[in-house]
């Protein structure tokens, strides 16, 4: 079920989760209000790499970027999440 997505919208909540080794963050996870479809939410998960610096990992930890901008480009994962390869943040 693997295909690719697109998904562009505003970020509704976001966590991020540790690998449990040296608190080393590992995965980003983002729900997603599409533009055009905001009741279509999108979970879209990403490696921490993916993320511009430090600081917007902090701050997407504690939610605060909520209505931020967010464009993500992955595959869609057979529970429905997107698997992010491609991800651009804006405040």
């Amino acid at each position: 079920m693997e295909s690719e997505m697109v998904v562009s919208g505003a970020i509704i909540d976001s966590w991020v989760e540790t690998s449990g080794v040296s608190d080393d963050i590992s995965r980003l996870v983002l729900q997603v209000a599409p533009k055009g479809r905001p009741r279509d939410m999108v979970i879209v998960e990403a490696e921490a790499s993916l993320v511009p610096d430090r600081g917007w990992l902090e701050d997407l930890g504690e939610n605060l970027c909520h209505g931020s901008p967010v464009y993500a480009i992955g595959r869609r994962m057979i529970n429905g999440f997107l698997s992010a390869s491609c991800l651009q943040l804006v405040r």
